[in-house]
C-alpha cells in the first residue's frame, strides 16, 4: 500500500477540488481558472502516476497491476478526455449540453477514483 498513498493523496485531492466546483457550479458561481488548473494538474498528474504504476513501483517492487489497475487507468483516461470535452462543449454549444458533459465528467471521474481505491487497498 505504501507505494500507492501519493497517488491516493493526488486524485483525492483532484477529487475534493472537483466537488467543491460543481457544488459552485450548481450554486451558479462564476468559475475561477485557478481551481480548474490546479483540478487539471492534479488529475493528470495521479493519472500518470497510476500508469506508470501499472509498471513498477518508485521502490521496485512490482505492484500487481490486475483487472482492477487497468480498469482505473482506462476510466481515469476517460475522465480525463470529458474533462476536456467540457470545457469544449460549454463554448461551443448550450449550457444544457455543457451541463451534460460535466455530468458525465464527474461519473466517469468518480467512478474511476473508486475503482482505484478498491485496486489500492486490496493491493
Amino acid at each position: 500500500m505504501t507505494p500507492l498513498m501519493p497517488v491516493v493523496f493526488l486524485l483525492s485531492a483532484s477529487m475534493a477540488l472537483g466537488l467543491w466546483m460543481g457544488w459552485q457550479f450548481l450554486r451558479r458561481s462564476s468559475s475561477n481558472p485557478i481551481h480548474i488548473g490546479f483540478h487539471l494538474i492534479l488529475g493528470v498528474a495521479g493519472m500518470e502516476m497510476v500508469v506508470m504504476l501499472l509498471r513498477t513501483a518508485p521502490d521496485g517492487s512490482v505492484v500487481a497491476a490486475g483487472s482492477f489497475g487497468k480498469s482505473a487507468a482506462l476510466v481515469l483516461a476517460t475522465a480525463v478526455i470529458t474533462g476536456f470535452a467540457t470545457s469544449v462543449v460549454a463554448r461551443r454549444w448550450s449550457r444544457q449540453a455543457g451541463g451534460m458533459v460535466l455530468l458525465s465528467h464527474a461519473v466517469v471521474g468518480a467512478a474511476g477514483f473508486v475503482i482505484f481505491l478498491v485496486w489500492a487497498f486490496n493491493f
